[in-house]
Order: C-alpha cells, then structure tokens, then sequence
C-alpha cells in the first residue's frame, strides 16, 4: 500500500544543512502495522509530515518517492494532497490539545473532516460525529460533541483525535506518538482501541514511537531511525529475539525487565550527534562499542543479514 524510496527531507538554516531524514526506505501492507522507533531528535515525525507533504518551512523534500497504491504523492498538487489528507490518509498527532481547536466544540470538529471529503448534510455530518464517539469509546457522545476540548481529559481528548483521522475510513494511519503524556492504563487502551479498529477496518498503520514495550505488542514490522537513517528493520519477532544494530541493542538492554534483580539500567553512551554534522563514516560510530577500523572511514549501507532483515553495520556483514 505505501512504498517509501530514498526519501530525503533537508531543513535549510542559517546554520546551514539539517539533514533530518537522510534516504531511507520502507513499505507498508494493508492490514499492517510498521513501527517507526527511535530518540527524540532522529527523523520519525518528519518522516510523518513528509509523507503528507506537511514539512514546515525552511524544510523541504529534496529527493526520494512517496508511492501510495502505486502513485507518488510527490508529484501530485496541492489541491489532490488536500483531498487526500484526512481522507485516504489521516494522522493522528501526539499532543491532542495542540490538534484540537480550542474555541470549537467537538461536533463542530468531527464534523468539518466529513463534510470536507464527503458529500453530506451538516445533520449527516452531525449524526456520523456521533456514532464515531461511540465507535472509539466515548461515554454519552451526544453530549460530548457539544463539549469544548478543554472541558475533556487528555484520554477524551485522544479518542476524539483518533475518531477525526478516522472518520473518512482512510487506508492508512499515520500515529505520531499516539500515547504521549497520558497515564499507563490510558496509554494501553488507546493503543488497544487503535488495533481494534484497525483489525475492523483493515488499515495500514505507521506507528512512531519510542517505547520498545508498545511496539512488541502492537506491530508486525519495525524498523529502527538513527540520526535521520534507518539503522535496522525487521519484523517484530526477529527484532527482539537477534538484534542486528548495536544502537538497537543498546535500545533493548537499557529496558527494565520485570523479574530481573539489576541496580542500575544500561544506557547508551554518548550523545545523538547534530544533526548539522556530516558523517564520513558511521553516524552512531562516537557511541559504538564495538567499532572496527572501517566504521571512521566508510559510511555503511543497509544489507540483508537474514531474510527478511536489514541491518546498517559494517560488523553485520
């Protein structure tokens, strides 16, 4: 369903060249989640706003393809990516209170993406809005969709972010941090709503995160970002149990494990490098423990180690 080639999204400053997603590539089938894990910093919300063309100024696209069902979405206009967005692809944002319209009530919200892409009354639209609530688990909706999004919790107001993206039945999801600044319990039923309805509706889904632990339960196919490059992708199964990255094993040993006595986590060494900082050799070289000559020198490529994954490390090989 989504093909993803190459894509290179530059910001260009004052400083001079951020190269915030550096040519990386995945795909996505229907019915299937990809996670896209990584540090704050590395490229995965820009990956999301690239592929709705929604990269904020001085940032730019400045190579790759965007293929969805087989169209690069690269080269179609402004006015096609607006009926596209929210329609056939919805995303849902990471700080519902910024995504919400403050001084709009709910109804009024839900109700503009449907009569945006579909050709429906404002009491059709009115009437979906309510049976959306329902659908993702808000209690009296008919009450709700006349609420403003202040007078919610930041669970609420998830679930409402969520029934917005989906409201035109899009083919793929995109979640940016789907769970941020909510409470566990609230974070495991979002995400137990989110494959829910995605299981109900066959969509694909890019889901962004950093929590190793949701990723395990809700994704089929991971895929790890470093610095603006995906270091490591594989399915789920082979993720955790071989990990071939040293950045991604460094990520599974820095995870508290219930049963297991340890005083102090192991974090990774070191600092993300900037990402004004161009690379000769391997990005994650300063933080490496177990460089080779080769890494200073050469800059690695992505190479299968085992069917099925794909590893950035000349030690891979």
């Amino acid at each position: 369903m989504l093909q993803v080639r190459d894509l290179k999204t530059y910001f260009f400053t004052a400083k001079g060249v951020v190269k915030a997603v550096d040519g990386i590539s995945f795909s996505i089938k229907k019915g299937e989640t990809l996670a896209l894990v990584g540090e704050s910093g590395c490229g995965k919300s820009i990956t999301a706003l690239s592929l709705l063309r929604l990269v904020p100024p001085p940032g730019k696209i400045v190579g790759g393809q965007i293929r969805f069902n087989g169209e690069d979405l690269l080269y179609l206009s402004e006015s096609e990516m607006r009926r596209l967005r929210g329609n056939r692809i919805a995303m849902v944002f990471q700080e519902p209170m910024t995504a919400l319209n403050p001084v709009l009530r709910i109804g009024d919200q839900i109700s503009e993406v449907l009569l945006q892409h579909q050709d429906i009354s404002p009491g059709e639209a009115r009437d979906a809005s309510i049976k959306l609530l329902h659908q993702v688990g808000i209690p009296a909706p008919e009450q709700r969709i006349r609420e403003f999004p202040h007078q919610l919790s930041g669970g609420l107001r998830q679930r409402i972010v969520i029934a917005m993206a989906l409201a035109c039945n899009p083919q793929l999801l995109i979640a940016d941090e789907p769970t941020t600044a909510l409470d566990v319990t609230i974070q495991a039923q979002i995400m137990e709503l989110l494959g829910r309805l995605q299981q109900q509706r066959q969509m694909a889904t890019l889901l962004i995160t950093h929590d190793l632990g949701v990723v395990a339960e809700s994704a089929q196919q991971v895929a790890i970002m470093y610095a603006g490059l995906i270091v490591e992708s594989a399915s789920v199964a082979q993720l955790f149990a071989a990990p071939g990255h040293p950045y991604t094993r460094g990520l599974l040993a820095s995870l508290p494990r219930l049963g297991e006595k340890r005083d102090r986590l192991s974090p990774i060494d070191g600092q993300v490098p900037s990402p004004l900082e161009s690379h000769t050799g391997c990005p994650f070289l300063p933080r490496c423990p177990d460089v080779i000559p080769i890494c200073s020198s050469r800059y690695p490529q992505l190479q299968e180690t085992e069917p099925g994954q794909h590893v950035r490390c000349w030690r891979a090989e």
